[in-house]
């Protein structure tokens, strides 16, 4: 497969559980090597993008700040489009931080923003949202994932939610993150000319996401891949490896 750059999942791709997948690093050091551009592209929503590469590079992968596109960063770029001047946040504390310019108490709230918040939803909060988007509040859901995978258990992700506040309120969200045609868009903008491919354990958010760009895909089977979805599923990847490990094999 000729390929002039790359798309990169990270958890479930290059790290899972807090600890690296074998040849992360290796691979990186090859497409430096190698000078192919390659971008991170993640739907993180718990951290805001300096921590989360922090975070990252605490693991052990060598990345940069530059080379990461998250989907909480990118949150706040479709808010600023919308005009949003008061946004009410539904996600961890520690991804609030690059949204601090958006609350002003003193102002209506326009727009609920929301990210990964784990177990925390309930019924009262679901509610009190509701009640917000009916007075006039956007949606933006900085994905709309609906499984992710922690401690080698799949977990319903925020994506259930985000639907069901769009099912009472009969509002639509903006979707920030993958598989959305905005997000690849910003990703794709800075990459060059030629085939780009996209490499991920997700069959929706990457693969599929991938697919209605017009790019090649490569599925790994770690993170949450599962072989009995990957069987019943519609959506196929022009490849299926192993692990990233595999990649620079296949593209030599």
């Amino acid at each position: 497969m000729k390929v002039d750059g790359f798309l990169f999942d990270l958890n479930g791709v290059f790290f899972e559980d807090n600890r690296l997948i074998s040849g992360a690093n290796e691979t990186i050091h090859w497409l430096r090597g190698r000078k192919l551009p390659f971008k991170f592209i993640s739907n993180n929503t718990t951290l805001s993008r300096q921590l989360y590469v922090e975070k990252l590079n605490k693991l052990g992968l060598e990345v940069s700040e530059h080379e990461v596109l998250s989907a909480n960063y990118a949150g706040v770029v479709v808010a600023e489009k919308l005009g949003v001047q008061n946004c009410r946040l539904v996600m961890e504390e520690q991804a609030k931080k690059d949204y601090a310019y958006l609350q002003q108490a003193n102002k209506k709230v326009d727009a609920i923003i929301v990210g990964d918040i784990g177990d925390k939803w309930s019924v009262d909060l679901m509610n009190s949202l509701m009640l917000d988007i009916l007075d006039g509040a956007e949606i933006i859901a900085l994905h709309k994932g609906r499984y992710y995978q922690s401690n080698g258990t799949l977990k319903i992700d925020c994506g259930a939610f985000v639907a069901g506040l769009e099912y009472v309120t009969q509002k639509k969200a903006h979707v920030v993150g993958k598989p959305s045609k905005t997000f690849f868009e910003v990703a794709l903008a800075d990459m060059p000319s030629g085939t780009i491919c996209i490499v991920g354990d997700d069959l929706m958010n990457d693969i599929q996401g991938g697919i209605d760009m017009g790019l090649k895909t490569i599925l790994v089977k770690t993170g949450k891949f599962r072989e009995e979805i990957f069987q019943r599923s519609v959506v196929k990847p022009d490849l299926c490896i192993p692990s990233i490990k595999q990649l620079k094999e296949i593209i030599e």
